[in-house]
């Protein structure tokens, strides 16, 4: 028997979806909201998408203006190729939002509803950690954000020419022109940030889900067999156990553990086609977005303000892709055992009939499940360390 448990899957992503609507990055998700609400709400995202759309175009307009100064371009680089990296995650968001909506009901539908204790336990631990990198990532995001307020306001004090990374079409020498600057430049880029990283910790929870889920079918799978009465078994030699009244249930069972499995795999690779565009971009720009900040780094003295900032920037690029690369990494791990878990329940005292239905299970879970971005390079550990790599080669080519 089942055990009556109730706990939403989606509480693991109430957190994102909320500071993605906080933003206006995405619409309010399963939020009961009056039409009016849902107005203003969908006004707020167009005002949203607006500035984006101006911060970018004034970075865009900067490195034409200093196309001719390597330096120059590096310093608007770095943060434009990052502005527009999260405009194609901000793009399939909102172009999708109708498949995103339906993996949300995936998420919240009986299939991937916990059943036991064991599924209960696995869920909330897995919303802890996903919470907790989400935190994790917003204080980062907000002490960048205050670092790159604090490095122009000394360097203007210590009497240092102050450039902005984006154009402006009137002089910020004055003291209100450059206020008025440096407000806008630091909202803006820690606005963009916090959506930027929200999102990357989205997607990254939707394949940690479908690690999880592989963990309850994990657990189904290997208590197959296990029976809440086992002593009238004990006195029942030589019968199998799914020849008796058993049988039904068996089979039923199985059923489940097949569709949960169909399930999960529909889920990661919707997630992984939804996105897959924007992983594109994401894994490409990331190699020149590193690759110009330590160039850009290399140059500063080590206890100025402008140092701590850019340190901090390159631990979250760095970080940011290796969360995608650490959970695909994990849930191909996960998808491996699938068969372990098949072959460690007790088919013993199975007839060769059922036995012949999990070896077709088997066989249908021979492949493992890894996401791969543009459907050939896949989010794993070793695609990091090439990143990497590319990283350092484009920075010693800069750097002669």
């Amino acid at each position: 028997m089942e055990d009556n448990v109730a706990y939403s899957t989606f509480q693991g992503f109430r957190p994102h979806f909320d500071a993605l609507a906080r933003v206006g990055y995405f619409k309010i998700v399963l939020k009961p909201i009056s039409s009016l609400k849902r107005f203003f709400h969908n006004v707020y995202r167009f005002i949203s998408w607006s500035l984006i759309l101006t911060y970018n175009l004034q970075h865009v307009i900067r490195v034409v203006k200093v196309r001719h100064s390597t330096n120059l371009i590096v310093d608007t680089l770095f943060i434009l190729l990052t502005t527009l990296n999260t405009l194609g995650k901000q793009t399939a968001f909102n172009l999708r939002s109708r498949r995103i909506d339906d993996i949300i009901s995936i998420i919240n539908g009986p299939i991937f509803a916990a059943s036991k204790p064991y599924h209960v336990e696995v869920l909330k631990q897995n919303a802890l950690v996903m919470s907790r990198l989400l935190t994790l990532y917003h204080g980062a995001i907000f002490t960048c954000g205050t670092l790159w307020t604090v490095f122009p306001v000394v360097n203007r004090a210590l009497g240092k020419e102050v450039q902005f990374t984006g154009y402006f079409p009137f002089e910020t020498t004055s003291t209100l022109a450059f206020s008025l600057a440096l407000a806008y430049m630091t909202v803006l880029i820690t606005f963009q940030a916090y959506g930027n990283v929200t999102m990357d910790c989205t997607i990254v929870a939707f394949y940690a889900q479908a690690k999880i889920q592989l963990q309850m079918l994990r657990y189904n799978l290997e208590q197959l067999v296990v029976y809440s009465n086992t002593k009238k078994f004990d006195s029942i030699k030589n019968q199998y156990r799914d020849e008796g009244e058993e049988k039904t249930e068996l089979q039923e069972r199985l059923k489940k553990c097949v569709r949960h499995y169909n399930q999960i795999v529909r889920f990661a690779k919707e997630v992984e086609s939804i996105f897959g565009e924007a992983m594109v971009v994401q894994f490409f720009v990331m190699a020149w977005v590193i690759c110009m900040t330590v160039y850009k780094i290399v140059g500063l003295s080590i206890c100025s303000a402008e140092f701590v900032s850019m340190a901090v920037y390159l631990g979250c690029m760095l970080a940011q892709l290796f969360i995608y690369c650490y959970f695909g990494t994990q849930l191909k791990v996960e998808s491996e055992l699938v068969n372990q878990s098949i072959y460690c329940c007790d088919w013993l005292c199975l007839s060769p009939q059922f036995r012949r239905q999990l070896l077709v299970m088997m066989q249908c879970c021979g492949r493992p499940l890894a996401p791969r971005t543009a459907y050939v390079i896949p989010m794993s550990l070793d695609t990091y360390i090439h990143v990497l790599r590319s990283s350092y080669t484009l920075f010693t080519f800069l750097n002669r």
